[in-house]
């Protein structure tokens, strides 16, 4: 047998391979360009959809926020005017010569309840000229002779800046609740101002040996656990509240920060 050595009777095929790394190079960069359009395209869709959740999950929240305020301030209505209404009918009961003047006050009450409690924001000044009001109101019950001592301060930089309306009257109504004593001598202190970096509200009350029990059990009425939902939801991580009793004086501090 004959052995035919390698390389002889034959001839070793060659390989040219430019053309085919010529259409190599030429298809990897459009396969590249393809998977960057994919990668852009998906990236770009996800980003919409992710703005479009959550600008959905922000007006949900917006919402749910405007119907907790809602029901916080629907809550605190019907108590404020319950106790507006007592005051009027302990003067008409007496057959008091500022029946008649209370009525005045309290329609000016109304008016602002109905018509300016409803809106998201109001002016300080009118919030303030609310709050006189009451109190106002609050001081035609008493007579010269068991007259507490009452004294309000208000201070502002700008009268048209806006506030969430119904916000201080808690603690207004919470000093004449438990401030005034027709046995020992009272007193209650307002002190209001509003300057270009905060509103702060201090409210400093005489308190009568009834209510000694209450404070001192620490037990909070629903207008004070509604006030700090409301400032929660209003002013988070903006706003400081303390209540302070001591000596039978009760202390209300209230900052919000613009």
């Amino acid at each position: 047998m004959d052995f035919i050595p390698m390389g002889e009777g034959r001839s070793t095929p060659k390989f040219r391979g430019g053309g085919g790394r010529r259409q190599m190079y030429f298809w990897i960069p459009s396969l590249m360009r393809f998977v960057l359009i994919m990668v852009l395209g998906t990236a770009i869709e996800l980003i919409t959809k992710l703005d479009r959740e959550s600008k959905r999950y922000d007006e949900l929240k917006r919402q749910k926020i405007i119907k907790e305020l809602n029901f916080l301030k629907n809550q605190l209505n019907p108590h404020f005017l319950f106790n507006a209404l007592n005051n009027i009918y302990s003067l008409a009961s007496r057959k008091s010569e500022n029946t008649t003047p209370s009525i005045m006050l309290l329609s000016n009450i109304l008016r602002y309840v109905l018509y300016e409690s409803g809106k998201d924001k109001v002016f300080i000044h009118q919030e303030m000229d609310f709050i006189k009001n009451y109190v106002n109101l609050e001081k035609l019950k008493f007579s010269d002779n068991n007259a507490p001592q009452i004294k309000c301060y208000f201070s502002f930089t700008n009268e048209n800046y806006t506030v969430e309306p119904l916000l201080f009257i808690t603690l207004i109504e919470n000093a004449f609740k438990h401030g005034i004593s027709y046995v020992t001598p009272s007193f209650i202190l307002i002190s209001f101002k509003e300057d270009k970096d905060e509103i702060f509200l201090s409210v400093i009350n005489s308190v009568g040996k009834k209510d000694d029990q209450n404070i001192n059990t620490n037990k909070v009425g629903i207008g004070i656990e509604n006030l700090k939902k409301r400032l929660e939801l209003l002013y988070p991580g903006k706003h400081s509240f303390k209540q302070i009793y001591e000596n039978s004086t009760f202390k209300a501090f209230l900052k919000i920060k613009k």
